[in-house]
């Protein structure tokens, strides 16, 4: 049954098919099937850390095996064990206690399959990005990045096979390849993983605590790089015409000026970096962002190269992914409809190329050093294709590379930032495992609806318990609503989406629909208070950044990050602990009160001062359309919460008044 082929290694068989597990560092088992012959070593994980020229090939921890009668347990030195029979592959913690069980391990019609078993009550988190709930249980889920605009079943920019069990354990399936997750969907005690294109290569977590596991996910696909500073400022982006020409981009300086609202960056969505004809206009803007003491990004669509580019750079197609067909691939099935009516050809630079990668570099250098700018927006991550016929320049199968293509660009993108002392930030709507390492995603296209503020939250809790800590959203909308009691009463939607968007990350305002300045008094009032008090927070918000990249814990916590032992958390979907010491209690409705969850601890609400004893339910609490209810955890492990709070006390009192 059994072959130890070294101290670390130890390769078996289950039901008909050969299996290799070790244990990568105490508590994670890595387990991988054989495939043609051998034990394929690079998993997502692995082909990313090589592509970044980070180690990669990391020697496992030994491990203690015995067994007799067609049993096998293998220990490792944290006294976690696994333990296989003729019908099971057991997982157990440092403790004792069995955390997964795989009941089948098996290939079939070119596909890999893993059957493992559910607890009753058990709730699984992660995935990635998903808009429609955050405890996937009872889902069948595709692991694969799709573009359909404001659908919230089923779609995912940002999709993670990555699933983070309630109990603290997780699973990984280290593949950058098209997978499928039945949680229970099929069976109500079974989650069956298929894997397309790939072997088995399933990464099993042990950990007892949520924290923990992220933090192992993290050592293995990597930690989040801290953003910079006025990143968590507010940054204006409009949709063309309006950021298409200099006068646009300087009447919007003007108004925010005029209307006293905060913003640190200017996103040239209207602008393409690649048409020689705008680089004089582009260096015109950025100087004068510069001379305010602003940031310059631009808008740009992933690793694509237009036809002109040869004459702006000489980027030919020799640089390029290349096909059967040339280098003018047709983009992937998953288009956004909206959009666009039918698929569109494209060509990409070769990131597998070192002399491509060089020239790619030359010709970004000529924008971001030669005119100025910190950081850009990059979008359509989730249409680069993944057919056979696509050809690397270093011969890699391409049935990975709709994942693995933008999640690379991203992170070299951001590095080629931060090769300046002032650095810069990537804002990205795609990608896959290590997503985390941009830093910065965004939410993608919502209506200005109350049902999508209740998305955008979802969404940025998802992705937190996948690993990726800084998430952003369009505020309030990208597009105006279809409902008409939603579009007749749009400064409605706008606020309550400003008010949680004002304790997050950062404000992005973007989209087709009305800018801050273009409503009535009363709207402005409220804008103006909720993104200057968005200013005072921003050094909790960096303090908090920083566990983030150092932990893994995101910036924006489910409640069972605060406390996983906690039954009622579980299922809280409309709340969320910014950092270690604020709950945040959204209004996703049209409403006046709503109920709010508070868990252990002694909570002070941060406008009122009032006190309140953790661990109960506050129902029908008073929430006027200019207020949102916020919490403060009495003694916050903050080294700033208080001073920050006590600096913001004239913006608490005027939201007060505005709510009366």
């Amino acid at each position: 049954m059994m072959q130890q082929s070294d101290s670390s290694n130890i390769i078996f068989d289950f039901k008909g098919t050969r299996l290799l597990l070790n244990c990568t560092e105490n508590g994670v088992w890595r387990l991988r099937s054989e495939s043609n012959g051998g034990f394929d070593n690079m998993g997502a994980a692995q082909t990313l850390a090589r592509d970044l020229d980070e180690e990669f090939e990391k020697t496992p921890l030994p491990v203690g095996c015995s067994g007799e009668n067609g049993s096998l347990t293998v220990k490792a030195p944290d006294s976690s064990y696994v333990a296989v029979d003729n019908n099971c592959i057991s997982f157990f913690n440092s403790a004792g206690k069995k955390v997964r069980e795989i009941t089948s391990v098996r290939s079939e019609s070119g596909s890999a399959f893993v059957c493992l078993k559910a607890f009753k009550d058990e709730r699984f988190y992660g995935t990635g990005e998903r808009f429609d709930c955050v405890n996937q249980r009872g889902k069948k889920l595709q692991i694969y990045a799709v573009d359909r605009w404001c659908q919230t079943k089923g779609n995912s920019y940002i999709p993670i096979p990555f699933l983070l069990s309630s109990e603290g354990n997780a699973l990984l399936m280290n593949r950058y390849e098209h997978s499928v997750f039945d949680i229970c969907s099929s069976k109500k005690d079974e989650i069956i993983i298929e894997q397309k294109y790939a072997p088995v290569d399933l990464y099993v977590f042990t950990g007892s605590s949520p924290a923990d596991t992220l933090a192992a996910y993290c050592r293995l696909t990597g930690f989040a790089p801290m953003p910079p500073e006025w990143s968590f400022g507010t940054l204006v982006c409009r949709y063309h015409p309006e950021f298409q020409t200099k006068e646009g981009v300087f009447a919007m300086i003007d108004a925010m000026k005029e209307n006293d609202f905060p913003w640190s960056a200017v996103i040239l969505e209207g602008f393409r970096p690649y048409n020689k004809e705008n680089l004089p206009e582009l260096k015109e803007i950025s100087d004068y962002v510069h001379s305010l003491g602003k940031n310059v990004m631009l808008y740009e669509q992933c690793g694509r190269f237009p036809g002109n580019s040869e004459e702006l750079c000489g980027l030919d197609d020799s640089y390029a992914v290349s096909s059967d067909d040339g280098v003018w691939l047709n983009e992937t099935s998953s288009f956004n409809l909206v959009d666009n009516f039918s698929k569109k050809k494209m060509r990409c630079i070769d990131l597998t190329s070192e002399r491509s990668r060089k020239k790619w570099y030359e010709f970004r250098d000529s924008y971001i050093n030669g005119i100025g700018i910190e950081g850009a927006k990059i979008d359509f991550c989730e249409q680069f294709p993944d057919r056979e016929s696509i050809k690397f320049a270093d011969g890699r199968n391409p049935m990975a590379a709709h994942h693995w293509f933008p999640t690379l660009y991203n992170i070299l993108q951001f590095r080629h930032f931060n090769e300046r002392p002032q650095g810069g930030v990537n804002f990205s709507r795609g990608g896959g495992i290590g997503a985390q390492r941009y830093p910065f995603v965004w939410a993608g296209d919502q209506r200005r609806e109350f049902f999508f503020l209740k998305v955008v939250i979802k969404a940025a809790l998802s992705l937190g318990l996948s690993g990726v800590p800084f998430v952003s959203w369009d505020m309030a909308g990208y597009q105006p609503s279809f409902n008409p009691i939603d579009r007749r009463h749009e400064e409605r939607v706008f606020i309550r989406g400003l008010e949680f968007t004002a304790f997050s990350a950062n404000i992005q305002t973007h989209g087709r629909v009305k800018r801050p300045y273009d409503f009535d008094g009363h709207t402005k009032d409220v804008y103006r208070t909720y993104s200057h008090l968005h200013e005072c927070l921003r050094p909790y918000i960096a303090e908090q950044s920083r566990v983030s990249c150092q932990t893994g814990i995101p910036l924006m916590r489910h409640l069972f990050l605060y406390d996983s032992s906690d039954k009622k958390a579980l299922d809280v979907e409309d709340e969320y602990m910014l950092g270690c010491g604020l709950l945040v209690a959204p209004v996703l409705k049209r409403r006046k009160k709503r109920s709010i969850y508070l868990p252990k601890g002694q909570w002070i609400n941060i406008f009122d001062g009032r006190e309140y004893e953790g661990g109960q339910t506050l129902k029908n609490y008073k929430v006027p359309l200019e207020s949102i209810p916020v919490f403060k955890l009495k003694n916050a492990p903050s080294g700033c919460l208080e001073a920050v709070l006590e600096n913001a006390r004239p913006l608490l009192s005027r939201i007060t008044e505005l709510s009366k």
